[in-house]
Parts: structure tokens; sequence; C-alpha cells
């Protein structure tokens, strides 16, 4: 009991107490307690014992006491307030945070390489085992169909098309990750899509994050990225700016599938969920099952509704003519939206609204 003080362990356990558990902290936690054990077994025939061991373990006791209490929170608040700098996004560096995290990640952007074919692998694996420790995941991107797309595009010194593209790539991959999840981690990822320009960007992991600005031409990712405490002012400005466009945005599941009732004129009801697609304002709406139903029915008897729709009164169902210009332009939409071809489209025929 006379050797080397183990003050320095007992911080160490002080500062695994104040952190969010992990499966490694405890494993080391388990190693360093058999360790103590054995120690202090080997040390039982040491003169005075019991004395020897309840002076060493007051001392320590002290010493955690201190640790914790008073030395602890004085450095994690000068913590918060540091800033560090990245020259650039790591988007391998910061999958390996969403694997350690155990209570939120969430993600703000125009579009990311994040969900590329170079990293989002990585990404997903560290989500599924973040969900599977309960953390939820928000992303947020966003909207192909918004005019801040333009404006970013205009921004950029790109197209807007391209910018376009490369969301509803993200999207595509988003999507069928999320169809791979088990019933207890996919209720955890949520995707958004927000229609106005969020002018930062985000990447959180429990309570640190990476902000970003989108400047004029340079992707944010490639510029300076600064690492902050989330309860910094920094960090507390722009998770304000996240949940404003949060509550504000619509479920990636909304852009991807319509929800259609059809009614006929025997007042029968008949449920679909549709792809679609708008061109020049319209909306066409494709599905087997759909085109199946139609040709059972007589179009001028049936009504369409649904949450999506501009109009709340029902809409005209019109089959478009699948020789037609415009059924070719939807072909082109349509690919370039889902990765997949449709062969027939159906127009949902918004009222005509009379005015004196």
């Amino acid at each position: 009991m006379n050797g080397r003080s183990p003050i320095p362990r007992l911080r160490w356990l002080a500062r695994t107490l104040r952190t969010p558990r992990r499966p490694q902290s405890l494993t080391v936690l388990v190693l360093l307690a058999a360790c103590a054990a054995v120690l202090l077994w080997f040390a039982r025939s040491v003169g005075k014992y019991g004395e020897n061991l309840a002076l060493n373990l007051g001392t320590d006791l002290v010493g955690v006491v201190i640790t914790v209490f008073v030395i602890g929170p004085l450095i994690s608040r000068a913590q918060e307030g540091r800033v560090r700098e990245h020259t650039r996004l790591d988007y391998e560096w910061f999958s390996g945070q969403v694997h350690g995290a155990t209570s939120s990640v969430k993600v703000l952007d125009t579009f990311s390489n994040l969900f590329g074919p170079q990293f989002s692998e990585r990404l997903f694996r560290g989500i599924k085992t973040a969900t599977a420790h309960g953390t939820r995941v928000q992303i947020l991107l966003l909207d192909p169909d918004s005019l801040a797309v333009i404006l970013r595009g205009r921004e950029l010194g790109e197209r807007s098309a391209d910018i376009r593209r490369d969301i509803l790539r993200n999207l595509r991959t988003l999507h069928r990750f999320a169809q791979r999840l088990d019933e207890n981690s996919r209720p955890l990822l949520e995707v958004r899509l927000c229609s106005t320009s969020p002018g930062v960007t985000l990447y959180r992991w429990d309570e640190r994050c990476l902000v970003s600005f989108l400047t004029v031409g340079r992707l944010s990712g490639e510029g300076v990225q600064l690492e902050v405490a989330v309860r910094s002012p920094l960090g507390t400005f722009v998770e304000q700016r996240f949940d404003e466009l949060w509550q504000q945005s619509r479920r990636m599941e909304r852009f991807t599938h319509l929800p259609v009732t059809l009614v006929d004129a025997a007042a029968a009801r008949r449920e679909f969920s549709c792809r679609f697609v708008l061109v020049d304002d319209c909306l066409y709406v494709a599905g087997a099952d759909l085109v199946t139903y139609l040709a059972r029915h007589r179009l001028d008897e049936l009504s369409a509704y649904s949450e999506g729709l501009t109009h709340d009164e029902a809409h005209q169902v019109v089959v478009v003519d699948d020789e037609s210009e415009l059924h070719t332009r939807l072909i082109q939409h349509f690919v370039e939206k889902y990765d997949a071809s449709a062969t027939a489209f159906v127009e949902l025929r918004p009222p005509v609204l009379i005015t004196e």
C-alpha cells in the first residue's frame, strides 16, 4: 500500500463518469477494477493493512471529489468556448464520430458528399451502431424542387440542374439505406427537405459540431470548418437555425411518394402511394397498380384527392398520351428523380377556379 498512488487512475474514472458510457469505456473500467482487486489481494500481508488502505482510499476519494465537482466543470466551460479550425470537411473523420455518438447526430447542408459512394458505407455503418444505442439521426437537405436550388446554383456558378441531381442522388442513397435498417433503428433516422437556403452547414455528433457557411463559388465542405461545442454561442445559433428549418420542412417520403385517393361515381374509395414528378407546375403520377385500376373505370367518373395537392378539392384524372412530347419529357424527369423508368403517367389536374 506504500506504492504509487492511484490518483491518476481515479481522475480518469471521474472523467469517464461525466461522459456517456460506451462499451469500450466499460471494458477498460472492468479491467482496471480487476487489476485493483488483484493488487489489493497481494498487499494483504503489509503491516497495518486496514489503516494503510483507509488512508490511501480517503486521500484518493478527496482527489476524485475535487476533480469531479471543481476542476471538471471549470475545464468543461473552458472547452465550450474553444474553437478548433479544420481546413476542410473530413467525411471519414466525421463518420467515425457518428459511430461513437450516443445521443444526437444532425446534418444540415444543401447536399453532401458524405452520402456519396466514397463515404456513405462507412457513415451508414456508424449510423447503424449509433441508432442501435438509441441515437437520433436527423438529416436536412435542400428541397430539389425549391427556388433555393436555383439561387444556390447561381452562387456556385453551376447550373441549378447539377445541384438538383446531386440532391436526388443523396436522397436515393438515403432511401435505400433506410430500407435496410431494422424496425427499432428505422424510426430514429429522419430525412427532411427544406425549401429555404440555410446559409450555414451543420455536422453534429452529441455535444460537438462542425459549422461552416455557404460561400460563393465554392462548396461548403471545401472551406474551413469550425468545430465548436453545441452549447457555445455559435453552436447555439446554428442549432436554432436547424430547428427552425426542421419545423418548416417536409419528410423525404413526401418527396418520393404521394398518397392519392381515387373516388368513383358510387363513392367507392381506393388509396394509392404513387411516385410522381412536377413539370411546368403540373403534377404527374405513375404506378402500375394505379394504371390497372384506371383501366377498369371511366376517367370522367373518377376524382382524385391527396394531402400533397395544392387544392383540397377534387382533381381531374387525365392519362398522358404515350406518343406525345410531354410523355418523353416526363420519362426524363422520372429517370432523373428515381433512377428508374415508367411507361404511363397520369396528370392530376386541379379544378378550374372561377373568379368574378
